[in-house]
């Protein structure tokens, strides 16, 4: 059994895997996609302390560098249940593999939200994609949709009117939730087209997408607009299942409720950080919380021991 598990190797996960390794803990890391997380997905990186610009891959490679460097046990499985057996905790992986650990600080992110509109999950895949910067480039000279209000939409309209023909950009309010700088980028650029009080109602398709019926939201009039692409950008759910199946608390939207001055759960020796916590969604306060729940997870084992 070891000191320290964590779950997910997002900013938070690794920064706690950095402030643990660094304090002579030993620690293991589950992370069964990719070190990093969401930021891989995030194109240019212009409000990290310390970096004027960096790309949101480079910045999870100089992260997942550190914890590599620090000898930190990187796992890379699906984690399938957790539990706490005898005042340990235990991991349970898809391979049937098990770990224990005398603390665990659970870094699990948050998922995009889908919007169950008729067709979306059929053409997931075959052009629908939630991930503009993992799959624009798929469709580079076509026409696409984002469908979204916020700084990822239009971070996202932004980054495909770059290499796609057209981009609409559609939203059911009349205005925008994302920051100024973002709009006004938006609307200055020709080849984005704003399609305002409109909500999907349909993805169109035959073995790929071809279409995306929207209504108004004011008129009721639907219209189909012909794309090959479209990006759903509509917010992000916290994956909390396993803290829930570890009996930890969470609030009325599903976020893991922690204590914000050590990051700790209603569960003794479990902490959690990053998007999981509902917490504002930046790297930096992933990163934030990814140390405050070290630090309290070692000064827990402290006084435990």
């Amino acid at each position: 059994m070891i000191d320290l598990l964590i779950i997910g190797g997002g900013p938070a996960g690794l920064t706690a895997a950095i402030y643990a390794a660094r304090r002579g803990s030993s620690v293991k890391l589950f992370e069964s996609v990719q070190l990093g997380g969401y930021m891989n997905a995030t194109t240019v990186i212009e409000n990290y302390p310390g970096f004027d610009k960096i790309t949101g891959q480079d910045l999870s490679k100089k992260m997942a560098s550190q914890v590599k460097a620090l000898k930190v046990e990187v796992i890379e499985k699906e984690v399938m249940k957790l539990a706490k057996e005898s005042g340990a905790f235990k991991v349970e992986c898809a391979d049937g593999s098990t770990h224990e650990g005398s603390a665990i600080i659970i870094g699990t992110g948050a998922e995009h939200r889908t919007l169950g509109t008729k067709g979306e999950k059929e053409f997931t895949g075959k052009g629908v994609s939630y991930c503009a910067t993992c799959d624009g480039p798929l469709f580079s000279g076509k026409t696409t949709a984002i469908i979204g209000g916020g700084n990822t939409a239009l971070t996202a309209a932004l980054f495909l009117a770059d290499i796609c023909s057209r981009v609409y950009l559609v939203h059911r309010r009349n205005e925008f939730r994302a920051e100024a700088a973002l709009v006004e980028q938006v609307k200055a650029n020709e080849k984005i087209e704003i399609v305002f009080n409109s909500v999907p109602i349909e993805i169109k398709g035959d073995k790929f997408v071809n279409a995306l019926s929207v209504a108004n939201v004011e008129s009721k009039e639907k219209k189909d607009i012909q794309v090959e692409g479209i990006f759903i950008n509509v917010g992000v759910k916290p994956a909390s299942e396993l803290a829930l199946g570890l009996g930890i608390e969470l609030d009325e939207k599903g976020n893991v409720k922690v204590n914000l001055h050590d990051c700790s759960t209603s569960v003794p020796g479990a902490y959690a950080a990053g998007d999981v916590t509902g917490a504002f969604k930046q790297i930096v306060t992933a990163t934030a919380q990814g140390a405050l729940s070290a630090t309290s997870a070692i000064n827990y084992l402290k006084k435990k021991n």
